[in-house]
């Protein structure tokens, strides 16, 4: 698979924009940043995510992704934001630039998240947060899919055989976790996200079973 062109494609079939609360992540997101900060949105797509906090909680948000077509339309919102391969290409911000680093939905996608996961440690300011989320492959209804069919479930609700999914590493909360440790970073608050009415309630106690997608927070020690 060519990933800057499947993006590309995928970009351009998006009809419109994306609205901000019409994904059940989104509800949360905005109990992780704090007025005036500096912020670095990952993978940040048409900019929904970057807009809403630009005009909510009045944060300067740079956005990064792989495709042009989603920068196209970053940027028709008013977001600043540029083209980066962040497989192929560092970051192209000095050390210490940023408070919070927005990592959403993006690291199920990456051949090698280690190597970003360094990237973003480095232009993280000392004591800055990592925002991280990513579909919960211990989720409850997940471990049962497998257990009856022993195949893993779509988590992209795509369609498509396993072999043309784009998410190609999976993650729970514990495998997360050890990703994050492995370059230094500490969960401080982990959200456990979940449309569905009864398992969002239990997601608040356990997010690790609960949550069909993880929202963690972790510091830069």
């Amino acid at each position: 698979m060519d990933v800057k062109k499947h993006y590309q494609k995928y970009w351009i079939s998006k009809n419109g924009l994306e609205q901000f609360m019409n994904y059940e992540r989104n509800w949360y997101l905005a109990g992780f940043f704090r007025k005036g900060q500096k912020v670095l949105d990952l993978g940040c797509g048409d900019g929904s995510a970057a807009l809403y906090l630009k005009q909510n909680l009045r944060i300067d948000v740079i956005g990064v992704d792989i495709s042009e077509n989603a920068i196209k339309k970053a940027k028709s919102r008013g977001i600043e934001a540029k083209l980066i391969d962040v497989e192929k290409s560092s970051l192209p911000f000095g050390n210490n630039s940023f408070d919070v680093v927005f990592w959403g939905d993006n690291i199920e996608h990456l051949f090698d998240p280690a190597a970003t996961l360094k990237e973003v440690k480095r232009v993280l300011k000392k004591e800055g947060s990592l925002v991280i989320s990513c579909p919960n492959m211990g989720y409850f209804r997940y471990r049962i899919y497998y257990f009856l069919h022993g195949a893993l479930p779509d988590t992209e609700w795509s369609g498509l055989s396993p072999w043309a999914w784009s998410h190609i590493r999976f993650f729970n909360l514990k495998i997360l976790n050890r990703f994050l440790r492995s370059e230094g970073l500490f969960a401080t608050k982990t959200v456990g996200v979940n449309r569905r009415f009864l398992d969002g309630l239990l997601a608040k106690i356990f997010p690790s079973l609960f949550g069909m997608i993880l929202l963690v927070e972790a510091k830069k020690i």
